[in-house]
């Protein structure tokens, strides 16, 4: 019986596949022409197939389903071309990135995609933006699932080409969301009317691929009582993006494992992770379940700030936040401080890379609100026993170190941790990265003047960073 079913299984199949030969291979990225309107129309973008996708390509012309009748991969990698075509003014294919200057392309789209065939198909795309020079401006991620129970046919090509839609749709989305991409395309000559009005920045705002700070230059001993939080908010559900506030995270994160921190005890939270809830849960019930007397806690935030426009009390925005309504959905300085304090360690530092002005930078207004609130109250008097490193003054606002891809106060934190082998008092290290933040700033006709809470430390200046 069980011979029976099989055979009629086979036969079925071949019923639904049909008799016809497979379609011919082709090439998804050939014939790339430029779009008639596009987003990004005074763009000229080269398409760089990578290794995962001509692998994925081949995988998916090899593969057969029943062992009948190859899978013609060209219309599922259609899709994934299709909308960068559609984005930008004009689209030409390469090879390598030594053609990118010859195809006098102003961005090059590495393709990244890996494809897998089962009973879901899953299409994961990746889109990488970068300068002919080979600097990252942004980079993009998608997924597409599709199950093959959604379809009489038995063919794969159906859902795997819906699979490959469903990702291009988020990509399509996760352009158009982009305002690194949107500054550097009004950075460029040409049409592009229909991008939304805004200040034309002096310089593109790219992305290095590193920075000579992302990796520490020293390492101690783990100790096990030690625990931090690092929360890094770059793209918000409803506001601007905080530029390179995620990079800024993952440095520090990195930084904390070489000064000891064991990154079992280090909580990561960016993006969607770093909610108001994940926020509050993790400062005011797991830090107090895991900390003792012994331990030093190390508290880390990149991202916006907003001050109250009422009271002038300061916020840290988690990634929902609202400044319509910071006091249900931000997170005020004052109780950082206190929940903060309250813990039994040993020590604890602060390290915000964040402005409450409300004048730009890393700082947002509610809508229709007028900058600069008189007078910004940022709880300096209620840090109690904390060393707080604050990235400015509560009437600036804060600059990135575009050359790095970090913020600027960030920036010259870690690299004075890694000047002194992370081995500086908390008064060494604000002295070492003061002048060189407030130099940079003033370079970019701004003031920024870090802060560190209390300013005059007192015996505490003996507590090195690690």
């Amino acid at each position: 019986m069980q011979a029976i079913a099989w055979a009629l299984s086979a036969a079925v199949l071949v019923m639904l596949q049909g008799c016809n030969t497979p379609p011919p291979r082709t090439d998804p990225f050939a014939g790339i022409q430029s779009a008639a309107s596009s987003t990004y129309n005074n763009l000229a973008v080269a398409i760089l197939p990578s290794e995962n996708t001509k692998n994925a390509m081949a995988y998916m012309r090899d593969k057969r389903l029943g062992g009948v009748g190859n899978i013609d991969a060209g219309p599922v990698f259609q899709e994934i071309t299709d909308v960068i075509q559609a984005t930008f003014g004009s689209v030409v294919k390469i090879a390598g990135m030594q053609e990118a200057k010859s195809a006098r392309s102003d961005l090059v789209a590495v393709v990244d995609i890996y494809a897998k065939k089962g009973i879901t198909m899953v299409v994961d795309a990746k889109v990488v933006l970068l300068t002919p020079e080979g600097r990252q401006l942004e980079e993009f991620n998608a997924q597409g699932k599709q199950s093959q129970y959604s379809y009489i046919s038995m063919s794969a090509e159906p859902y795997m080409v819906d699979a490959a839609r469903k990702a291009a749709a988020q990509l399509k989305k996760a352009f158009l969301a982009s305002s690194a991409l949107a500054e550097f395309a009004r950075s460029k000559p040409g049409p592009g009317e229909n991008l939304a009005a805004a200040p034309v920045p002096a310089a593109p705002a790219l992305r290095p691929v590193h920075s000579d700070v992302d990796s520490p230059g020293y390492s101690s001993e783990e100790r096990p009582n030690d625990f931090a939080i690092v929360v890094g908010v770059e793209k918000y559900s409803a506001l601007p993006e905080a530029q390179f506030a995620e990079r800024d995270a993952a440095a520090v994160k990195r930084h904390l494992v070489a000064l000891g921190y064991p990154e079992r005890n280090i909580l990561y939270l960016t993006g969607q992770q770093a909610s108001r809830a994940a926020l509050a849960k993790n400062l005011e019930a797991w830090l107090p379940r895991n900390v003792n007397e012994n331990s030093s806690v190390f508290f880390y935030y990149s991202g916006h700030g907003a001050p109250d426009v009422k009271t002038g009390e300061a916020y840290l925005l988690p990634w929902d936040a609202d400044p319509q309504s910071l006091e249900f959905t931000a997170y005020p300085i004052k109780r950082l401080y206190e929940k903060l304090n309250a813990l039994k360690a040993a020590k604890v530092i602060v390290a915000l890379d964040a402005c409450f002005s409300g004048a730009g930078g890393r700082s947002v207004l509610p809508q229709g609100a007028r900058p600069l609130v008189t007078k910004v109250d940022t709880a300096a008097e209620a840090a109690g026993k904390l060393l707080v490193f604050s990235a400015s003054a509560a009437d600036e606002i804060t600059g990135s170190e575009q050359g790095q891809g970090h913020g600027l106060f960030t920036y010259y934190f870690l690299k004075g941790l890694n000047a002194t082998n992370g081995d500086a008092t908390a008064r060494e290290l604000f002295d070492y990265l003061l002048p060189k933040v407030q130099d940079e700033a003033r370079r970019g006709n701004r003031d920024q003047t870090p802060q560190l809470i209390p300013s005059k430390p007192g015996d505490r200046t003996s507590v090195r960073m690690r």
